[in-house]
């Protein structure tokens, strides 16, 4: 029995995944435009590089977790 049998709601968690990675990439994109727009107020905010270093993170695992399920799918 693989993972994908264990989901009650196999379409709302699919969805939810969708919507937190949306909600993700647009917090990385705001926080890239923050930067670029006001530089002289990011500068010294070790905070800004750590909360998008978690955010790209959470988004590599995303995709990377896709991936690895299509492909085990597949076989």
């Amino acid at each position: 029995m693989s993972n994908s049998e264990n989901i009650a709601d196999k379409e709302a968690y699919q969805s939810n995944r969708r919507r937190m990675c949306w909600v993700v990439l647009t917090l990385i994109t705001a926080m890239t435009m923050a930067v670029l727009i006001w530089p002289e107020r990011y500068e010294k905010a070790l905070v800004m590089e750590m909360a998008y270093l978690a955010l790209c993170g959470l988004v590599a695992s995303y995709f990377g977790a896709t991936a690895f399920q299509n492909k085990i799918g597949k076989k």
